[in-house]
């Protein structure tokens, strides 16, 4: 008896389709892929706006320690999300919110070291304008960090792109807020936990669309 032979349609798409692999790069070379952006991007963001005018008060450490905490902490989701992006690799579903939490807990940290130990700031200076200067120059400082990393998940294959872009956008987001830590003089709570984690807050849900777009776009693909 003759096993049945493939259309000859699927043949050719198939062989049209086919060709050599190139081979992923680590999660581990990503992580310091961000980490050299993050770099870069703070270096153009203390030569345009300057570090921030209470560092002779908040101290050396209280300064720097809470932006290179949280580059490393954002980049080291980027790094997660990759690996999450890759079949096979899956780290599941409560490790991943648990990453969030984190990431999450890292940036809080940040913000409450620098509200016990930082001068703070009359209320005329935390008018809605300012905030939404903060929260817009963050936006600037993730979209380079989330594109990239958007582009390290989406070229792994994600079984799950939702969760494996959200976790790339939470990292973008966390990483721009240690960056502009350096240079917002700005202590307060209330501005702080409104725009700085708000910021945070759009580019993971920024990520997580990004995702659910790429996933539709690969439903309607292979159902055409």
């Amino acid at each position: 008896m003759s096993e049945p032979r493939l259309p000859e349609s699927l043949r050719r798409a198939i062989a049209a389709d086919s060709g050599p692999m190139r081979r992923m790069p680590p999660p581990g070379l990503r992580m310091l892929e961000a980490v050299l952006l993050a770099v870069a991007l703070g270096l153009v963001a203390l030569a345009v706006y300057r570090l921030r005018a209470d560092a002779g008060s908040l101290g050396w450490l209280l300064v720097w320690g809470p932006a290179a905490l949280q580059c490393l902490t954002g980049a080291a989701l980027v790094g997660l999300a990759v690996r999450e992006a890759v079949p096979g690799w899956s780290v599941g579903r409560g490790r991943l919110v648990g990453a969030m939490a984190l990431g999450f807990a890292v940036q809080l940290g940040s913000v409450a070291a620098a509200w016990v130990h930082g001068p703070l700031v009359s209320s005329e200076v935390l008018a809605h304008a300012h905030g939404m200067a903060c929260a817009s120059r963050e936006a600037m400082l993730s979209l380079p960090l989330l594109v990239c990393a958007v582009f390290f998940v989406l070229r792994a294959l994600p079984v799950r792109p939702r969760w494996s872009g959200a976790l790339a956008g939470m990292g973008a987001g966390v990483i721009a807020d240690g960056l502009w830590h350096l240079v917002c003089p700005v202590s307060n709570l209330e501005h702080v936990l409104v725009w700085h984690v708000g910021a945070t807050a759009v580019a993971t849900v920024a990520g997580w669309l990004l995702g659910v777009a790429w996933e539709l776009r690969e439903r309607r693909r292979l159902a055409g």
